[in-house]
């Protein structure tokens, strides 16, 4: 391997057992052992224990005590898988060249009922609200409709700089750390994001709620999130032991 590649060894060494996972056939998916491996790649077999740690944490291989480890091609073949991240900009980037984001004007307003169903308590404040869209290869696949509570912010909202993740844009306003959020799976219609799909305004499309939280269990922001109904295909991998 060159060693004069910027990655971390192991990553050079789980993108190699990837492409080699890649081409198995069912049946004839049986890694061979750690120290060939190592010897094979020219590392250690602390680096391909590393390498082999992550692909096992994200389903790609499943190890069997007295059988070793066996690789899984079809997991690879999942495109934006949700169970490993839902960092959208990262998801659609295993599946597009060409990601950008586009921001709506903000506007100042009262929280919508969706908002209300969750959020009872923000019942008389006021929302940032503008819509947050993912633009792959030119055209719009996910629509996050957000409202951003005004009062947990230190400053007043203005348009995105480069930001490509929501948090990283909402951090840059927000006096604290958003750290984990809780969604909420639905299917449904919604007129403005049919206009921005360009599909039928009828048009059922696949769409989750979620809300941000901070570092203190704080409410900070709600988002509805529509997916293209034809430019998005949401998977997962299921564990069965």
């Amino acid at each position: 391997m060159n060693k004069k590649e910027e990655k971390p060894l192991y990553q050079r060494v789980r993108t190699a057992l990837m492409e080699e996972i890649r081409t198995m056939r069912p049946g004839n998916n049986r890694l061979e052992p750690e120290e060939h491996l190592a010897k094979r790649y020219g590392t250690s077999r602390a680096t391909v224990r590393e390498a082999l740690a992550d692909l096992i944490q994200q389903g790609y291989i499943t190890p069997w005590q007295g059988r070793g480890n066996f690789g899984h091609p079809h997991a690879l073949s999942l495109n934006m898988r949700f169970d490993i991240t839902y960092d959208f900009y990262h998801m659609l980037q295993g599946r597009y060249e060409n990601i950008d984001i586009e921001q709506s004007g903000i506007s100042l307003s009262v929280p919508n009922g969706d908002l209300l169903e969750h959020m009872p308590q923000f019942k008389h404040t006021q929302v940032f609200a503008f819509d947050w869209v993912y633009l792959a290869d030119g055209g719009p696949v996910i629509v996050c409709r957000v409202q951003v509570i005004k009062a947990a912010m230190r400053l007043m909202l203005s348009k995105r700089k480069d930001e490509m993740r929501l948090t990283d844009y909402l951090r840059r306003f927000y006096d604290g750390d958003i750290t984990y959020a809780t969604a909420w799976f639905k299917a449904g219609t919604n007129r403005r994001v049919a206009e921005i799909f360009e599909v039928g305004e009828e048009t059922p499309m696949q769409m989750w709620e979620e809300i941000f939280y901070d570092l203190y269990d704080r409410q900070i922001c709600f988002n509805q999130v529509f997916f293209h109904p034809k430019k998005t295909n949401l998977s997962m991998l299921l564990r069965t032991r």
